[in-house]
């Protein structure tokens, strides 16, 4: 039964949330099936105070519980965790609505006006507008309240005239800012949405596009946009999608974001910051270097702010291109100290692959090649972006400690994987192609091969970026007797 979608639903709460949900399924105005009750009392205790998680819990053992002098009915059992599992759903909205005081004071304006109960008009209605005063999320959401707010006042206030048989040539009606703010939750749905779309449409072969677009741009424009978060920032992500080459778009985005950030909710503001390094990683890949700070003044502030934790975790893959960035600009030490300080944050089930991929990397940063093979040598590797990379960093290794038939043997090996993986991408698959195909040639080249090494070189800066181009090209600049550009590797 622990595969079960109700038991399954019922281990994701927190031990608050049991506490509050063990109310709720008490509570006779929710609930009056005693069956429910008993139920969770057996799926409660054993999400508590299991110690083993492997303990097998049976249909029977669950129908014993709850119907301890009843014969097994396995139809009523499958009956019994439904109707648990609506509950569950009926408490999770319920827990929503709740943390919500916005919202229920709608709901309460809706109500008066439904009922007519003049008597608590004045006192919902300020309690309403002290509501919508103290709220701190800014998002598009927040003006749909507003939009709620004002059509419910609008529903009292005439009904108020009604009864008071108020006649008057002059009546002081709300309906500019109904539409006032149901025109900027819809103008901030459209714009964030469709910035959604372009993001998606420079990573996938994504054919998407939203109706009236040029006419929510338009609108947008014609408002005082700037004044209101959720649209300034949107319009400007907007900006740096369509002129991406004009700078000053992806500098006022920065100026938005330090202005605005804190009044969009936790995940939201994540979504916003993660399209601002987006620009930052698309400048990357198209030869313009100065990004990485940029990236890692973004990366440091979301890391001080907590931005970039979801549910106080840190994803792997951000925890690797903060890894990355740092080192690019050569901040060794730094990177050191975040390895260390930060690897709590990763899910238990990564954490151990990321520290050491990453400390792989450092090593390669400080041209430790011995202390590279050691560690990676450690680990298998379960994220295939892991896997990939660290045998890009062996490839490394191996060509600095002039391992030239192991690295023969490697780049054999690695291409077979490259061939017989289903799961990698035709791109990503062609992106470690190149590599290969490279570091076969330069294995072959001697200092003396003038000619061959620019040919090579030549080749290798009119191929799109791959992983590892910047070190190939100062090998070949260490062939040509040349100051290095780049002494790291991506």
């Amino acid at each position: 039964m622990k595969d079960s979608k109700a038991y399954i639903a019922l281990q994701s709460l927190n031990v608050y949330e049991l506490n509050r949900f063990k109310k709720f399924v008490n509570s006779p105005y929710f609930n009056v099936n005693q069956s429910l009750i008993k139920l969770f009392e057996l799926y409660n205790g054993e999400i508590r105070f299991e110690d083993d998680k492997s303990t097998k819990l049976t249909k029977e053992d669950v129908w014993l519980h709850v119907h301890p002098s009843r014969d097994f009915n396995d139809t009523r059992l499958r009956k019994l965790n439904s109707d648990f599992l609506r509950l569950l759903e009926q408490f999770l909205a319920q827990e929503q609505f709740e943390n919500n005081p916005l919202h229920r004071a709608n709901y309460l304006l809706k109500a008066l006006s439904s009922k007519q109960i003049e008597t608590l008009y004045k006192g919902s209605i300020s309690t309403a507008r002290r509501l919508s005063n103290q709220q701190l999320d800014r998002t598009a959401s927040y003006y749909y309240y507003q939009y709620q707010i004002e059509k419910n006042l609008f529903g009292l206030t005439t009904e108020f005239e009604k009864k008071s048989n108020i006649k008057s040539d002059r009546i002081n009606l709300n309906i500019d800012q109904i539409a006032y703010n149901l025109d900027l939750f819809y103008l901030c749905e459209k714009i964030k949405y469709y910035c959604t779309i372009l993001t998606w449409k420079n990573v996938l072969n994504f054919d998407a596009d939203l109706s009236f677009i040029e006419d929510t741009i338009r609108q947008i424009k014609n408002l005082e946009y700037e004044k209101i978060p959720p649209l300034s920032i949107y319009y400007q992500i907007y900006l740096t999608h369509i002129e991406p080459n004009e700078e000053t778009h992806f500098y006022k985005l920065k100026e938005l974001i330090n202005k605005f950030l804190e009044v969009f909710p936790h995940q939201e503001a994540n979504d916003i910051y993660e399209a601002t390094l987006n620009y930052c990683v698309a400048k990357v890949n198209r030869g313009n270097q100065d990004y990485f700070k940029e990236m890692f003044d973004l990366f440091e502030y979301g890391l001080k702010s907590g931005i970039l934790f979801t549910n106080d975790k840190l994803d792997p893959a951000i925890f690797r291109n903060i890894s990355i960035t740092a080192l690019r600009l050569g901040k060794y030490k730094w990177t050191d100290s975040f390895i260390s300080n930060y690897n709590h944050l990763l899910d238990s089930r990564y954490r151990k692959n990321a520290v050491i991929f990453n400390r792989a990397r450092l090593e390669t940063y400080r041209k430790n090649f011995d202390r590279v093979i050691e560690l990676l040598r450690e680990v298998t590797f379960e994220d295939l972006v892991y896997e990939l990379s660290s045998k890009a960093l062996q490839i490394v290794a191996y060509y600095e400690l002039d391992e030239y038939e192991v690295l023969i043997s490697f780049l054999s090996s690695f291409n077979t994987f490259l061939r017989r993986s289903t799961k990698i991408t035709d791109r990503r698959k062609n992106n470690y192609k190149k590599l290969i195909y490279f570091t076969r040639k330069l294995i072959k080249l001697t200092p003396r091969m003038k000619t061959d090494i620019q040919k090579l070189q030549t080749e290798i800066n009119d191929s799109e970026n791959f992983a590892d181009k910047p070190w190939l090209l100062d090998k070949i600049a260490e062939l040509q007797g040349l100051p290095l550009k780049s002494t790291n590797s991506n």
